[in-house]
């Protein structure tokens, strides 16, 4: 959404305001709702658990993207490292030409597939994050926000991208992942959480799941309870 001549011009031009979608967050309030299965201190464990498996599952994959970009990184060095060690024939400025050219080449590599994957395979990972779960928690259907190939994009171009050397960090992008996890997670088959597949709740999971990210990228519980409470702004959703 480019504001370029638009900033002073209402309704846009381009009308992009028409492609978004407000969210439906009352709960029903029907008969259908009132006599559904598994109440009470059921659904309270379950609902328990399923925020236990988000912040399980946000956490295996922040360890897992933390030591792909460890070994990729340090690998790198290591390549690197033996291309200057060893001579290969080079003398002059062609023994600091050519280990610098093979650091920005591969780094250039890093970088143009995470650039790829973002703009053909999952254009929803573009950006942080941040700015589309502050939307989406306060009634915005953004589109592409939760997606597999949006999640799939913003694992494998965080890891490349960080490995490229591109100047990102993971705060942001973690905690959209845990954003789409925590969606997600109640479409597990067989584990009973279809009363929880609707927007209210899941809009609370959207909120648990990207508390777990931000705090699995500082390390700091209390801190990524705060991200979700400041996300929440300017509506105030808690239920509990």
């Amino acid at each position: 959404m480019s504001p370029i001549g638009h900033t002073l011009v209402y309704p846009r031009r381009d009308n992009i305001y028409k492609k978004k979608e407000a969210l439906p967050y009352d709960e029903a309030h029907s008969n259908v709702w009132k006599r559904r299965k598994n109440q009470g201190l059921k659904d309270s464990f379950k609902g328990w658990f399923v925020y236990l498996l988000i912040g399980l599952i946000v956490g295996i994959i922040a360890f897992g993207m933390d030591q792909l970009e460890d070994f990729l990184v340090d690998h790198n060095c290591d390549l690197f490292q033996y291309i200057i060690d060893t001579e290969h024939g080079y003398t002059g400025y062609n023994q600091i030409l050519w280990p610098w050219m093979s650091y920005v080449g591969l780094c250039m590599v890093f970088g143009t597939l995470s650039s790829i994957m973002t703009t053909y395979y999952g254009p929803g990972a573009a950006g942080s994050g941040v700015a589309e779960m502050i939307g989406y928690l306060n009634g915005v259907n953004y589109p592409n926000f939760i997606g597999v190939n949006t999640l799939i994009t913003k694992i494998l171009g965080v890891v490349l991208a960080v490995s490229g050397r591109l100047c990102i960090g993971k705060e942001g992008p973690l905690g959209h992942i845990g954003s789409i996890v925590g969606v997600m997670v109640p479409y597990i088959p067989g584990m009973g959480f279809e009363h929880m597949r609707n927007d209210k709740v899941k809009r609370e999971l959207i909120a648990a799941g990207g508390s777990a990210g931000v705090a699995a990228a500082f390390g700091a519980p209390i801190g990524g309870a705060l991200f979700a409470y400041e996300m929440s702004k300017s509506t105030n959703f808690w239920t509990f």
